[in-house]
């Protein structure tokens, strides 16, 4: 996704993001908890809390929480559940020192939500280094995988195409790549290459459909999306000295504006959760 970190935007998102997790995802978790006696989650740019109200309901307690984000005013906005226990909240930018920070905790589960295709394969592999010097578990939600997808109405997956939302998708996932102050970013390739570095450390890793499905229910949303696409794309298209793209993305939003305006569309927009676990001793 493009980098949206506006309260508003994360607020309107939240409900989505519940509805597309696998259950899966949790159920493994859970094992895990149980097994290990964990209790202490380490949730990286947090934001305003919407991983602890999801998971922290469905995790046996007791739990203790560390909730780090470099946006104090994001911190503060969000009501966690009681089940998370007392929270501890960090101010903190984490595009560097992530390891310290994660030993620094000495965190059981390390979390993260639409975050994995903002930061660098560098990033990510200090994150596994730390991670496996304590048989630590991993679970990263909801990261973009790339897909972009129109269809008919939201109960029909009929591809309907407009002549540029492949120009948009393809511009967008390039800027998707770009430094988001973590070095190069993934982008849509972060789940593989996450995946890759885990079962290079002896991990089981496991990657579980989370992809959005949006239809005229969540308009607000869409525009939102394509107000994003269109800006990542335009500025994509500026930094490649390709000036005469820009009207051709303007004028693609209007016309998906106005296919939302319809109130008969579907849209799927591709994400996919890593659930990592440390293998047998």
């Amino acid at each position: 996704m493009t980098e949206m970190f506006d309260a508003g935007w994360l607020e309107s998102r939240e409900p989505v993001d519940g509805r597309s997790r696998p259950a899966v995802a949790v159920t493994m978790i859970k094992q895990a908890w149980q097994q290990n006696g964990w209790k202490r989650i380490l949730d990286l740019g947090a934001g305003t809390g919407a991983n602890v109200r999801y998971l922290s309901p469905l995790l046996p307690t007791p739990q203790k929480w560390t909730l780090i984000d470099h946006d104090e005013q994001l911190l503060a906005a969000g009501s966690l559940p009681e089940t998370a226990g007392v929270a501890t909240k960090i101010v903190r930018n984490l595009s560097s020192g992530i390891s310290k920070q994660i030993e620094s905790t000495d965190a059981d589960l390390v979390t993260g939500s639409a975050l994995l295709d903002l930061v660098s394969e560098s990033w990510v592999n200090e994150v596994v280094d730390a991670c496996r010097a304590k048989r630590r578990g991993v679970y990263f939600s909801l990261t973009y995988d790339g897909s972009i997808q129109w269809h008919a109405d939201v109960n029909n997956l009929e591809l309907v195409d407009d002549p540029d939302d492949a120009a948009v998708r393809q511009a967008v996932n390039a800027h998707q790549r770009r430094d988001k102050g973590f070095g190069p970013a993934l982008g849509p390739m972060a789940n593989l290459k996450t995946e890759s570095a885990f079962r290079a450390a002896g991990y089981q890793v496991w990657l579980l459909q989370s992809r959005w499905r949006l239809g005229p229910a969540d308009s607000n949303l869409v525009n939102m999306l394509i107000s994003g696409w269109e800006s990542a794309a335009v500025e994509h298209s500026e930094s490649e000295l390709n000036d005469g793209e820009r009207d051709r993305f303007h004028l693609w939003a209007e016309r998906r504006r106005e296919t939302v305006a319809q109130r008969v569309f579907g849209l799927t927009v591709g994400h996919l959760d890593l659930v990592a676990l440390p293998g047998p001793r």
